[in-house]
């Protein structure tokens, strides 16, 4: 059975794929053992930054090449699940490469933003408050001044520079985790859009579609039929001329090849009518993905939206303005109806749809319009509460 083959491929990618995902664990195992005295692999370990430094790249490289092993694993049990996974030893071998690579998992809770919390550091126990007029009198330092003051006694202590050095880390690893996440929030989506429109949904509408339906069934748009039209007239001509001039084929041979070309015109209109419901399926299918990716991802999510505020934040108030200014000239400019228009007529072109002119007009009157509004209120509640320099030199440019 055609199933029971695609079966065992599955379980023979999957055990292969587990294997590959539990030789790359020994390996990891070895370095440790080897260069770090069986401890993670770390700069805190025996070997020393040095070592570390040495052995990162390829502590990285092995694992993700496991996340990929095992990611692989998880689908080839979804789509063949294992009855009795003991009888090939699957869950001693994930134990054990979960064992190895375990402590390197990132603990996303840790890197989460704070939750804003307006309280006052702890200072010690002294009446910096009193209400009477006497201790006002008697007080020399001022709250500001003890804050400073003890903010001054800790960074003298021992553990504020393994605080710096570990909120330093923190940072990196918060890029990091951005930079991945905004990469695979991009590509991710787009890949699943390219990949099943062009190897599930385009063979199979043409083939339902075209291939193995009738001629009077084949459903052709209005606008590619004018066009295929068009094509088969400039056929038609060349026939006419070859006839002519006595250099086209004689009798039935000649029909048939002018015959041939018309049905291979057909198909070709045919299979351009589908593109609408194939960029359909596929956008669809990659909007699946890229809610699936913030549902799963939601710490991620968290983490991006924090370092995205955050180098905001720390560029210059000119830049700031600019790149408020360029964002509301591009949606809500001037010249922006005219990009509107344009990128409706695409998405009509895009999805196979006849251009509707009055929705066109209508979009474009009232969109701009509402987004103009919500980028007011977003400078208005954001940028002058974050950053009310850059709110200044914004009004001033609008001015």
């Amino acid at each position: 059975m055609p199933w029971n083959r695609v079966n065992q491929w599955v379980e023979r990618r999957s055990l292969g794929a587990l294997e590959s995902a539990y030789q790359r664990a020994l390996k990891i195992k070895a370095i440790e053992d080897q260069h770090f005295g069986g401890q993670k692999i770390s700069p805190a370990a025996v070997g020393g930054k040095s070592v570390y430094d040495y052995f990162q790249s390829t502590l990285e490289r092995e694992l993700l090449q496991i996340r990929l092993d095992l990611t692989q694993v998880r689908l080839g049990n979804f789509v063949n699940p294992q009855t009795n996974p003991e009888n090939n030893n699957i869950l001693g071998t994930l134990k054990t490469i979960e064992d190895i690579i375990g402590k390197y998992r990132l603990d996303l809770g840790e890197l989460l933003p704070p939750l804003p919390n307006n309280q006052t550091p702890n200072l010690p126990n002294t009446n910096l408050t009193s209400d009477n007029p006497r201790d006002k009198d008697n007080q020399i330092i001022s709250p500001a001044t003890s804050n400073k003051f003890f903010n001054f006694q800790q960074e003298l202590t021992p553990e504020y520079e393994q605080t710096v050095i570990k909120q330093l880390r923190t940072l990196r690893q918060q890029q990091r985790i951005a930079i991945r996440f905004i990469l695979i929030i991009i590509l991710v989506p787009l890949s699943v859009q390219v990949i099943s429109r062009n190897f599930i949904f385009s063979p199979v509408l043409n083939y339902f579609g075209v291939d193995r339906a009738k001629i009077s069934e084949v459903y052709i748009s209005q606008e590619i039929g004018e066009k295929y039209l068009q094509e088969f007239a400039r056929l038609q001509e060349i026939e006419e001329i070859k006839q002519v001039l006595g250099v086209a084929k004689v009798g039935n041979e000649s029909e048939e090849t002018f015959r041939e070309q018309v049905q291979e015109l057909f198909r070709e209109a045919g299979y351009e009518s589908q593109d609408g419901w194939k960029n359909l399926l596929s956008d669809i299918t990659g909007l699946i993905a890229f809610i699936a990716i913030l549902i799963f991802g939601r710490q991620q999510l968290a983490i991006t939206r924090a370092y995205v505020s955050r180098y905001f934040l720390s560029l210059n108030d000119i830049t700031k303005a600019f790149i408020f200014i360029l964002f509301t000239d591009i949606f809500v400019g001037f010249h922006s109806a005219e990009g509107w228009t344009v990128i409706l007529e695409t998405l009509f072109r895009h999805f196979g749809w006849r251009e509707n002119i009055t929705f066109i007009s209508l979009f474009v009157a009232t969109v701009p319009v509402i987004l103009d509004t919500i980028f007011k209120l977003l400078i208005f509640n954001y940028l002058t509460r974050k950053s009310p320099t850059a709110a200044t030199i914004l009004e001033k440019m609008n001015q």
